[in-house]
């Protein structure tokens, strides 16, 4: 049977009890430490990756699409991913003609004024409700007139006159004025013609019989435009009656 140990021999062995329980505990910290970068580099490696930003001024390079064999891209050569395309006559621009530069416009030359075309011949009935009758004057039917009548009663005794107003005189100048007229006497019979505001023209009417009609012609003066006036009438005897008046340029 062992001899149990003194008080003072028990001390001494359990001396290295405290010592032991420090390395545990190192050794602990380091297994917590390694476990704690273990597991920040398993985070770093399994976070997803940003997109890389590319510099100033340059574009981003567009995304390589997967094969549709599964395979990458990358591996393969620009020349068989993309094939030069074959240049056909057809294909190859055309170029656009040389235009030459169109000459400067020239000044525009200075035109005299285009003058009125030559008036036709305007024919001008006397029984126009246009015209203007005075002492006694009278529209009736008249056998072989252009209209089938005309004016009466000009001149004496009570002083008939017709007024054609209205006349054309185009750009002004010298016109003829025909008078186409009835006389049933056996003798000739006078009037005048005034134009505008000019010196009476006496005109003479020779006998046409009482059914037929005949004409006379005076040269005259129209101003420009259409405010020239006829005036037929007679001071000292009776006047011819009077189907119309044609006015045409001389």
């Amino acid at each position: 049977m062992a001899e149990p140990e003194s008080a003072e021999y028990q001390g001494r062995r359990r001396a290295p009890v405290p010592a032991l329980r420090g390395t545990v505990l190192v050794a602990g910290g380091i297994g917590v430490a390694v476990l704690v970068l273990l597991s920040l580099v398993v985070i770093v490696l399994t976070a997803p990756q940003k997109p890389r930003v590319p510099a100033m001024g340059q574009p981003a390079a567009p995304p390589t699409p997967a094969a549709p064999d599964g395979s990458s891209p990358a591996g393969r050569s620009p020349t068989a991913a993309r094939p030069s395309p074959s240049l056909s006559p057809s294909a190859s621009p055309s170029r656009s003609p040389s235009r030459s530069p169109s000459p400067a416009p020239s000044a525009p030359t200075s035109q005299p004024p285009a003058l009125p075309p030559p008036l036709q011949p305007v024919s001008y009935e006397a029984e126009a409700s246009g015209n203007v009758l005075f002492h006694g004057a009278r529209v009736a039917p008249m056998g072989g007139a252009s209209g089938a009548a005309g004016v009466y009663a000009l001149g004496a005794p009570n002083g008939g006159m017709l007024v054609f107003g209205g006349i054309a005189g185009g750009g002004g100048g010298r016109y003829t004025v025909t008078v186409y007229f009835q006389n049933p006497d056996r003798a000739d019979r006078a009037g005048r013609m005034t134009v505008n505001s000019g010196a009476p023209v006496t005109l003479r009417y020779p006998s046409t019989g009482p059914a037929s009609v005949a004409s006379t012609s005076v040269g005259v003066v129209l101003t420009a435009g259409t405010g020239n006036t006829i005036v037929l009438d007679n001071l000292d005897s009776r006047a011819a009656d009077v189907d119309r008046i044609v006015v045409a340029p001389s």
